[in-house]
C-alpha cells in the first residue's frame, strides 16, 4: 500500500484522451515502481472536464496509487497548477509532472530522479522528438522569445517532464493568476532563481487524439503569454 506521506506524487494532467491515459498510467506505474518504489509514490490525475471516456476508463482501475481530481475545464496550465498544490497537501516531497498523451517516456525518468536532491527544479530537455516540425518550430520560437524577452538560461520552459521539490511548486502555483494560459511556462520561470538542472530526453508522438495547439494558432498564444508575465511581475 502506498504511504500516507509519499516520496513522489505524478501528477497528470488529462482531458479527452481515452484513447491514451490507461496505457501511460500503466507504463509509467511501472516505471515509478522501479524506480521510487512501490508504497513510496501516488499518481494524482487531474481531470479537466473530459466530455469522452476519459471518467469511465480512469474509474475502472483499482489502483491503490491512483486518485482522481476532477473540474470543470479550466485549461492545461490551470490544471497543472491545481496537481501541484493538492500533490503538496498529499504531504509530497517531490513532485513530477507529464502529459496524458504518451509523448512522455519513462525511460528518461530514472536521470531526472537521480537529481532530485542537486535543484529545486529538474527539467527533461527535449533533444529528440517524434512529433512533427510544425511542434518542433513552436518550441523553437518560444525558448528564443522566452531567452531575449526574459532573459531566461532554461531551454525547454513548456516541457511535461518536471521534478519539484513540493513546497515550492505548491508556493509558485498558488501566484500564478486563475486566468495566466501557459501557466507551466510560468512555473518555470519563477522558479528559475531556485536553481535548476536540465536533463536531456526523447519527446514521442502522440498516441491518439491531436494537439491542443497548432502552428498557425500558436503566435495569439505567444502574444497573450507574454502580456500575462508582464501582469505577473516577470
Amino acid at each position: 500500500m502506498p504511504s500516507p506521506t509519499p516520496e513522489l506524487v505524478l501528477v497528470v494532467p488529462v482531458y479527452n484522451e481515452q484513447d491514451a491515459v490507461v496505457e501511460v498510467l500503466r507504463e509509467w506505474r511501472a516505471e515509478l515502481s522501479r524506480t521510487v518504489g512501490d508504497g513510496r509514490f501516488l499518481i494524482l490525475v487531474v481531470d479537466d472536464g473530459s466530455r469522452d471516456e476519459t471518467p469511465a476508463r480512469l474509474a475502472a482501475l483499482s489502483w491503490p496509487e491512483l486518485r482522481v481530481h476532477r473540474h470543470s475545464n479550466r485549461g492545461h496550465g490551470q490544471s497543472c497548477l491545481v496537481g501541484y498544490i493538492e500533490a503538496h497537501r498529499m504531504g509530497a516531497t517531490f513532485i513530477f509532472q507529464i502529459d496524458s498523451d504518451g509523448q512522455c517516456d519513462p525511460a528518461g525518468f530514472a536521470a531526472v530522479w537521480a537529481l532530485r536532491e542537486k535543484a529545486a527544479s529538474v527539467y527533461g530537455r527535449r533533444v529528440t522528438r517524434d512529433d512533427g516540425l510544425a511542434r518542433r518550430v513552436i518550441s523553437s520560437i518560444l525558448r528564443l522569445s522566452l531567452k531575449v524577452a526574459r532573459r531566461t538560461r532554461l531551454n525547454d520552459t513548456n516541457v511535461p517532464f518536471r521534478l519539484y521539490r513540493a513546497p515550492l511548486a505548491a508556493a509558485a502555483a498558488a501566484r500564478i493568476p486563475a486566468d495566466f494560459n501557459l501557466a507551466n511556462i510560468a512555473m518555470a520561470l519563477l522558479l528559475e532563481p531556485e536553481g535548476f538542472l536540465e536533463v536531456p530526453i526523447h519527446f514521442r508522438d502522440r498516441i491518439g487524439g491531436e494537439a491542443a495547439v497548432r502552428l498557425w494558432g500558436f503566435a495569439p498564444k505567444a502574444l497573450r503569454l507574454h502580456r500575462d508575465l508582464f501582469r505577473l511581475g516577470h
